[in-house]
């Protein structure tokens, strides 16, 4: 897949019951994933280990970037009750098959509320309502059980076991429902 197949943009924000998922602002949002990105905890199955606050600053922007030029990002997990940055969720590009993938990442204090289902569910599916793919992946180290739950709980099913970064991960998949893709082939998007 090509980056213009990625260049409808999802509509933001997306909201859930709890949650708000909008762009990431660096300059507000930095010491918040901080919380996130510089804790080892937190990072601890994520590719590059714990950030600094610079590399946290130019993480956000990257993100930025990357929702402006691509259409496909990172973006700011909101929990709407106290207005607290609590994580990212969104999509990346998995490389080896060029699937469009999701990915999450909490602040320890989020943990055990379910936020990570409710985000990446709600993400999952304005994925498959605003992009042109027939199938979206998530990469997950099959060591993070609390991973691997959320995927399972968001309906992806587990494809096969891969080395990704150096360690054994689960690729997971969902693919479009076929009388979604018979919908969006023919223009009608559930709008009256």
């Amino acid at each position: 897949m090509t980056d213009s197949q990625y260049s409808r943009l999802i509509p933001l924000p997306i909201e859930t019951e709890r949650l708000l998922v909008r762009a990431f602002r660096p300059l507000d949002d930095a010491e918040a994933m901080l919380s996130v990105y510089g804790d080892p905890e937190v990072m601890k199955f994520i590719p590059g280990g714990a950030l600094g606050l610079d590399a946290v600053r130019a993480t956000l922007e990257a993100h930025v970037r990357d929702h402006v030029t691509r259409g496909l990002a990172f973006w700011a997990v909101v929990e709407r009750e106290t207005g607290r940055v609590i994580g990212d969720v969104g999509f990346g590009v998995f490389e080896p098959t060029r699937d469009v993938e999701l990915g999450y990442t909490l602040a320890r204090s989020a943990w055990g509320r379910g936020y990570a289902t409710e985000a990446a569910g709600a993400c999952l599916a304005a994925g498959f309502a605003h992009l042109s793919v027939p199938r979206i992946v998530a990469v997950v180290d099959a060591r993070n059980e609390s991973s691997l739950r959320v995927a399972e709980r968001i309906g992806m099913a587990r494809i096969e076991m891969i080395d990704a970064h150096g360690r054994p991960h689960v690729l997971f998949a969902r693919e479009l429902e076929s009388e979604h893709l018979e919908d969006r082939d023919h223009g009608d998007h559930g709008d009256p």
